[in-house]
């Protein structure tokens, strides 16, 4: 009897420790740690802003000529270039002028008829009447002047007049009175600037006249 009472004890005890040990299982290891990402891609370097371009490679000229023949030749292209430039504005400034020649004569006859006026000057006071009296041939004549080249830029003497009458009408008897007074240099200068612009005038009208239509 008590042997067997002994055998049950051992097997509820044994039951038990089973039961215990299935309840009390150890916990599962964790997982494997995740591998570290990537290190990101760095991006390529940017050139630096002020880095310098490469020079470029010096190439030897294969012309034959000196350094100075080649400053030469090219001078000398230019001033042919330049000629032709020049050459092909005078054509075109001649055939603007020609349409307008009727005009550009009266014009430059009154402006010299202005000027012979001052000649029959004696005196101070002879200077301010004629200048009084010629200053609505002077308005006139502007007003004509104007009508040969508007928009400007066409004409090659429109600008020499306008001088010319302003000189007339302001500087010319201004320096004539004060040669009376002795200074003979104010005069001279105005009759210098009044010549070249003459000269200048009569050429380039000469050159009008001839051209072929």
């Amino acid at each position: 009897m008590r042997a067997a009472l002994a055998m049950m004890l051992v097997a509820t005890i044994g039951t038990g420790l089973s039961i215990g040990c299935e309840k009390e299982q150890p916990p599962l290891p964790p997982p494997p740690p995740a591998a570290p990402p990537p290190p990101p891609r760095q991006a390529a370097a940017a050139p630096a802003a002020d880095a310098a371009p490469p020079k470029p490679k010096m190439v030897a000229p294969t012309d034959g000529l000196s350094l100075a023949d080649r400053i030469k030749k090219r001078q000398e292209e230019e001033k042919k270039l330049a000629d032709e430039l020049a050459g092909a504005e005078k054509k075109r400034l001649i055939a603007y002028d020609k349409t307008k020649l009727a005009i550009h004569t009266q014009v430059f006859a009154a402006i010299k008829k202005v000027r012979d006026s001052y000649a029959k000057a004696k005196n101070k006071e002879d200077v301010a009447k004629n200048a009084a009296a010629q200053q609505k041939t002077i308005d006139a004549t502007g007003k004509k002047m104007m009508t040969i080249d508007p928009k400007g830029g066409n004409s090659n003497v429109v600008t020499d007049y306008d001088v010319m009458l302003d000189a007339l009408s302001n500087g010319y008897p201004e320096a004539l009175s004060a040669s009376f007074d002795g200074d003979k240099k104010g005069l001279d200068d105005v009759n210098k600037e009044l010549d070249k612009r003459s000269k200048k005038i009569e050429d380039w009208l000469a050159d009008v006249k001839a051209a072929k239509k």
